[in-house]
């Protein structure tokens, strides 16, 4: 019994200690070089922060800071330069043009649609999707232009 409530308070204390771990949205965004908080700051505005990611590739360093509007997720993509490189909407089927909307759903026939989104990279619109296969559960992400062509699919 008393090995059981050890256990018990040891998983207990753990969970507390990730949760409280310093992990959190404005110690990671103080943490960025200055160009990149100074660009989310300028487009964050009525957003509610939720997390940030970085990736390293061959032009440098990205940043995403990943926040909330109105209940949808509203991304920000930033290079280590504080360049805004692309924006990421979440959005819905009946929100896509219809050459696009089509395209996904002729993509997407056998499986489910998980999330769509809007990406707008400079002047450039695109839409994307994570679909999963109903029969044999796995993942795919595919992203087609606003006239429907599908641009990649993996």
């Amino acid at each position: 019994m008393t090995i059981s409530r050890m256990f018990l308070a040891i998983l207990a204390a753990s969970a507390l200690g990730l949760a409280f771990d310093g992990d959190n949205f404005t110690q990671k965004f103080e943490a960025l070089p200055q160009a990149v908080k100074d660009t989310a700051k300028a487009h964050m505005e009525n957003a509610v922060p939720v997390s940030i990611s970085s990736a390293q590739g061959e032009q440098g360093w990205k940043y995403q800071i990943n926040t909330r509007v109105n209940g949808k997720y509203h991304d920000l993509v930033i290079d280590d330069k504080g360049k805004l490189t692309a924006v990421k909407d979440e959005t819905d089927l009946a929100s896509l043009p219809a050459a696009a909307k089509e395209a996904i759903q002729k993509q997407a026939a056998a499986s489910k649609i998980m999330t769509l989104e809007k990406v707008t990279e400079g002047d450039q619109v695109s839409y994307g999707a994570v679909v999963k296969d109903d029969a044999s559960g796995a993942f795919a992400q595919l992203r087609v232009a606003p006239d429907g062509t599908v641009k990649s699919k993996k």
